[in-house]
């Protein structure tokens, strides 16, 4: 936690107003000697008020602001300074956070201590019918893959579907593919499919290394639609199936195949088509 400190902290120092810059080096100082919640929360509340709401260039996560590291470097103060009351801290945090506050408080997560005790917390914010809030938790944040049980994982991707999120952002995707997953998937695309709704074509991602014979009976449809990424889809399931359900379709894909053994056609590169708005 400490290196992650010093390497925000002067990430941010680089990037803030001197004034902005003097008024945090003072905070700090002062809450290192003795910590009062009162000051805290009105520091974090408040750091739109000293910190620009620009961009963090060249910062991974993506899409950071400048005020949102800033309560980042606020929290990992007081994970350094004072350890004990991070945890009832954060809580609090959580209870009364408007908008971009809840996004700091949940983009932070990879950085803080206490993953298990924050599960609980992080899997409530999915709830969350403020689309930032869940992207904040969902996008290009480590923490669920790296701490989510299978259940609130599998819940956080069917949810990341139904409101059409871009998935090729979610962060270790491969890696907890499941099979309770897949058969949850199937069953929506089929209820999708009956209700007469497109299925969007990312859904299929998390099938791959998944395939059984009723997914694999799903197989001709995808192919047959005209919507933009379903045949792409549909092709990357083909051309990493180690069943063999799927072999008898590769002939249907043959001008495909190539462009994924060759790396220029991946989930990542559908997802962002999709996401701009480009037919894939």
């Amino acid at each position: 936690m400490e290196s992650s400190f010093v390497a925000l902290r002067q990430r941010l120092d680089d990037l803030a107003p001197p004034e902005a810059r003097d008024w945090l080096n003072q905070f700090l100082a002062g809450q290192e000697k003795a910590f009062s919640p009162r000051p805290f929360y009105y520091a974090f509340s408040g750091a739109t008020r000293r910190f620009p709401k620009l961009p963090v260039p060249d910062f991974a996560p993506r899409n950071w602001t400048i005020d949102q590291l800033a309560r980042t470097v606020l929290l990992l103060s007081l994970v350094e300074q004072h350890p004990e009351t991070f945890l009832a801290t954060y809580r609090t945090l959580l209870e009364t956070a408007d908008m971009r506050e809840s996004i700091a408080l949940y983009a932070a997560l990879p950085f803080l201590p206490e993953a298990e005790a924050l599960v609980p917390l992080a899997r409530e914010g999915l709830r969350s019918n403020i689309v930032d809030v869940f992207d904040a938790i969902a996008l290009d944040n480590p923490f669920p893959a790296e701490h989510f049980d299978e259940e609130g994982w599998n819940q956080m991707i069917l949810k990341s579907i139904f409101i059409r999120r871009p998935v090729h952002r979610i962060l270790g995707i491969e890696a907890r593919a499941n099979a309770a997953l897949a058969q949850s998937l199937s069953d929506l695309a089929h209820e999708r499919w009956a209700a007469n709704r497109s299925v969007p074509p990312e859904l299929w991602r998390s099938c791959q290394g998944q395939i059984t014979p009723a997914i694999a009976a799903d197989l001709p449809r995808i192919l047959d639609t005209q919507e933009p990424g379903q045949r792409t889809a549909a092709t990357l399931l083909i051309a990493t199936d180690t069943s063999g359900l799927l072999a008898p379709f590769r002939s249907r894909v043959a001008d495909l195949l190539p462009e994924i053994e060759a790396g220029r056609l991946t989930w990542i590169s559908l997802g962002q088509e999709l996401e701009s708005g480009v037919s894939a």
